[in-house]
């Protein structure tokens, strides 16, 4: 896209003139300026290692982080069709620039600088449906955690949403739950019994922080209770656990 093939051993100046025409092309109608094939040498030894990491971590979303554009799908020699992927400015700075500090350095002089002058771009009610579907659709939320989501969308709007959700019994932490019935188990040695028996999964997600990891149950998992969204960040899970179900748990995962 701008002909410029970044590597480890790129300097300042050629990190710099790129970021610039990046900048440049992002003031365009152009949504996904980066393609990955100019900038995953910076961190990665493979273009498939970097394509594995992109598509797999959570926090990124395909049509909304970055596209697959795919060249050749009918390929004559019989293998499989070129894929470009090509990324937005954001997913930029959080998949690449960030990993990598005097490349970030540059990445902030570049970009930071500007917008601390300009004034921030208006999120589009678009842009709020296309993170709670992923949100709902990734973290596997309950319906109480949709209606939260639902909300946070149709109320400035003056929309109806419903009062309430109905809930198929009680839920409770798993914290609360041992103690209630008296088990030795610790609710860190419960969380790593329920990720043994693939009732839960881990998951992170991007903070100011770095990666922060998270608990999530899993399908399987969802038979004993509901992901909530935590109440300290809506990208995050907090598991709760059915009361009338947690004794058969503790009996699956026990056995």
């Amino acid at each position: 896209m701008n002909n410029i093939v970044l590597s480890k051993e790129s300097t300042n100046n050629e990190v710099r003139e790129y970021f610039k025409s990046i900048f440049n092309l992002s003031k365009s109608a152009n949504k996904f300026p980066v393609n990955l094939d100019e900038v995953w040498p910076l961190v990665y030894g493979r273009k498939q290692e970097a394509v594995r990491a992109l598509v797999s971590d959570p926090q990124f979303i395909e049509g909304f982080d970055y596209q697959v554009l795919r060249r050749n799908p009918e390929n004559l020699q019989g293998g499989r069709p070129t894929e470009d992927y090509v990324l937005t400015v954001s997913c930029l700075e959080f998949f690449i620039a960030r990993k990598v500090r005097p490349v970030f350095e540059v990445y902030r002089q570049v970009f930071h600088k500007v917008s601390n002058v300009e004034a921030a771009k208006p999120v589009t009610i678009r842009d709020k449906m296309a993170v709670a579907t992923w949100l709902i659709k990734t973290l596997n939320l309950n319906d109480n955690s949709k209606l939260k989501l639902a909300k946070t969308i149709a109320d400035p709007l003056g929309l109806p949403t419903p009062e309430y959700t109905e809930s198929k019994d009680q839920l409770l932490s798993a914290t609360e739950l041992l103690k209630r019935c008296g088990s030795k188990l610790s609710a860190q040695a419960f969380n790593a019994k329920m990720l043994a028996k693939g009732f839960l999964t881990t998951l992170q997600r991007q903070s100011h922080r770095g990666m922060k990891k998270f608990k999530s149950l899993t399908a399987k998992g969802l038979e004993f209770g509901e992901n909530q969204v935590s109440p300290n960040n809506p990208k995050e899970t907090q598991p709760l656990y059915y009361v009338g179900k947690f004794d058969e748990l503790l009996h699956t995962i026990a056995s």
